[in-house]
């Protein structure tokens, strides 16, 4: 009796302080005072994250659209080696092949790109940490045209934001066909950052930015760094919100904290938008005040970089119907800006590789920020492109 009390006690503190052990592994996350990992705090960016609120996981839980729009679909690929390829052969076999699908999809969260529960701590899914000298190591990502993309911690952002295949050979299995789609998907900020898979044209040497080498974890650095006083500035600004443009004091500001270290004296002002299209809206937001070296949208004006990269994008397509896509033979756009859609035309490829670059700097979203050389590059020359009259004599 009492030897089996003594063991049944000693159980009850083992349990006890197995309980207390575990216990004190979740406070470190889910404390609400001095937690290792501020879980709760980065909730707060995250529910107001692009993540949370714009990807819909109920319609993109098939083919390769899961591995990026669910929780599910992602972990897949990475159990894949975020390999494109091999997912794309998984998720879009070929007829009479069914589509694998996700039967219960959920949004991308905190465990899409964190394994805490794996990994005891906060490590990104494409990190490796050596148990001995604590050193991460970062898994490079190969884009859709086999360049390698390595941008530190901003590999995981690479391994979805990235085009959805290789323009230079997507552009001539067209077959002068043009497609609203295009290669760039809704994401090809990864392509963009490292300089390439531009629609880019023969004979043309093409630059990059430094932001892919000098950035040390590229993505992450400038989305995730919170300016200071965050929550007086805005909790959709940095942090899990991943935004650098917010509102404080009914003005758009955007976050310059990391950018200023490499720029001095940037700051920012309000902008306009000047495109508007039936496929995609380039919103009102901020400029960085970093000027550019030339007048490359041939306004009569030397403005800062943004304001070029957007003058260029309207001088291919406008409201006001004067761009040269809507003023070519066989319109890309109308004079309101609603692309046409007339698969009846047969373009060239350098046509339509206007259009996919057009396109491309589009859906990059950071209206020449990422790129400022590439951008211009790829829409001087597209602007030539169909208007061989254009000067492009000062093209960096």
């Amino acid at each position: 009796m009492k030897k089996s009390l003594i063991i049944g006690l000693v159980l009850l503190v083992g349990v006890s302080f197995s309980a207390m052990a575990a216990a004190s592994d979740c406070m470190s996350c889910h404390g609400s005072t001095g937690a290792k990992y501020p879980l709760l705090g980065a909730r707060l960016g995250y529910e107001v994250s692009g993540h949370a609120v714009l990807g819909d996981a109920r319609y993109a839980n098939a083919g390769g659209c899961q591995r990026c729009h669910t929780n599910e679909g992602y972990i897949q690929y990475q159990q894949m080696g975020f390999d494109t390829v091999k997912w794309d052969a998984w998720a879009t076999p070929a007829a009479p092949a069914a589509q694998p699908f996700i039967e219960y999809p959920s949004q991308p969260g905190c465990f899409t790109c964190h394994d805490p529960h794996t990994t005891g701590d906060f490590t990104l899914r494409t990190q490796t940490v050596d148990p001995k000298t604590k050193n991460v190591t970062n898994q490079p990502i190969t884009l859709y045209n086999k360049v390698v993309f390595d941008g530190g911690a901003g590999n995981l952002c690479a391994s979805c934001h990235q085009a959805r295949g290789d323009v230079m050979k997507t552009v001539p299995a067209q077959k002068g066909v043009i497609s609203a789609r295009g290669t760039s998907h809704h994401g090809p900020e990864a392509d963009m950052i490292a300089g390439t898979n531009g629609y880019e044209f023969a004979g043309k040497k093409y630059a990059s930015s430094p932001h892919v080498n000098v950035v040390e974890n590229t993505c992450v650095t400038c989305h995730m760094e919170q300016p200071s006083a965050r929550y007086g500035f805005s909790p959709e600004v940095g942090g899990h919100a991943f935004t650098v443009v917010g509102v404080a004091l009914e003005t758009e500001l955007g976050n310059i904290t990391n950018c200023v270290a490499c720029h001095k004296g940037l700051q920012t002002v309000a902008a306009k938008k000047n495109i508007n299209t039936t496929f995609t809206t380039t919103k009102n937001t901020v400029y960085f005040t970093l000027k550019a070296k030339a007048d490359y949208d041939r306004d009569g004006t030397v403005e800062y970089v943004q304001q070029e990269v957007q003058g260029l994008l309207d001088r291919l397509v406008n409201t006001r119907g004067t761009g040269v896509m809507q003023t070519m033979a066989n319109p890309m756009f109308a004079r309101d800006g609603a692309f046409t859609n007339n698969t009846k035309v047969v373009y060239t490829n350098d046509q339509l590789g206007a259009y996919a670059n057009l396109l491309y700097i589009i859906e990059d979203k950071s209206v020449g920020v990422h790129n400022a050389i590439y951008a211009i590059e790829l829409l001087m020359d597209s602007v030539k492109a169909i208007d061989p009259t254009f000067d492009a004599s000062n093209r960096p």
